[in-house]
């Protein structure tokens, strides 16, 4: 090999290895999202989160509680998302709504705040259910809420509040709350939650039998103007004519309801 050729081919390997490698493919790095339950567990059978608060239905202003858990007429469950911010009591509640979502629903304290770090979980506790005439939460028979009666619904009272006796209002209770438990049912004198849910104290106690038999004495339940115008033993009425009794044996809605002042109070007897 001649000089010449000799530095040509050294000439082209340093060439070579002086050359600049080539970039290599960069990779797309995407972060693991951080996980939510209001948002993994979207549209999974109602497991989304949200914060109730009570409101007046034509403001939206937020409200104590109560007003709602009684059902008093203006006001309203407003439901917000965990991640929102919840108002305080005396102002406005936006970005949520009225309708009553899929979901666990939480509390929230009078001063608000972001849901997620304010919400109150329910506490398990035992309570003692009434049956009411919702419109003014005066205690009737509970034969009214068995049947479905309209105008009657469940008033749930916890174990530490009072229970009234039949023909007085229940308070501090909730025609909302949803037991974990089944609720206990109550006497017909009333008395502390504790002494009159019926097999609270004593689960051996045949607590059927004794409500039986506390169910025995006729009542009013309903009055119109003073006047009695359904008891426990006729548990429905239209238009004054008695439709339906504790023991099926008014079935004609030709038999009609008078009142009749029987034992220092009205009551109401049902007849051709």
């Amino acid at each position: 090999m001649s000089r010449l050729a000799f530095l040509a081919a050294i000439a082209v390997l340093i060439t070579g290895c002086a050359a600049t490698p080539p970039a290599p493919v960069p990779t797309t790095y995407s972060p693991t999202p951080y996980f939510s339950p209001s948002l993994e567990m979207a549209g999974d059978g109602g497991n989304d989160e949200f914060i109730q608060i009570c409101a007046r239905k034509k403001t939206r202003v937020r409200v104590s509680n109560r007003p709602c858990d009684d059902a008093e007429p203006g006001h309203a469950w407003y439901f917000l998302s965990v991640d929102e911010q919840v108002p305080a009591t005396g102002k406005k509640a936006k970005k949520g709504s009225f309708k009553r979502p899929d979901g666990i629903t939480y509390r929230a304290p009078a001063k608000g705040g972001l849901g997620r770090a304010v919400m109150i979980e329910d506490e398990y506790v035992d309570h003692v259910e009434v049956c009411t005439l919702k419109r003014t939460r005066v205690r009737a028979s509970d034969v009214n809420c068995d049947h479905g009666e309209k105008g009657y619904d469940w008033y749930y009272i916890r174990m530490d509040g009072y229970v009234p006796p039949i023909g007085k209002k229940a308070e501090e209770g909730s025609f909302f709350t949803v037991p974990y438990e089944d609720p206990y049912r109550a006497r017909r004198k009333g008395g502390d939650a504790v002494d009159a849910a019926i097999g609270y104290k004593d689960a051996d106690a045949p607590a059927q039998e004794e409500e039986e038999g506390e169910q025995e004495e006729e009542y009013c339940t309903s009055t119109v103007n003073g006047q009695c115008v359904q008891t426990n033993r006729c548990t429905e009425t239209v238009n004054g004519v008695c439709t339906r009794t504790e023991d099926g044996a008014l079935g004609s809605t030709s038999k009609r309801c008078r009142n009749v002042f029987v034992g220092k109070r009205w009551t109401q007897r049902c007849g051709r």
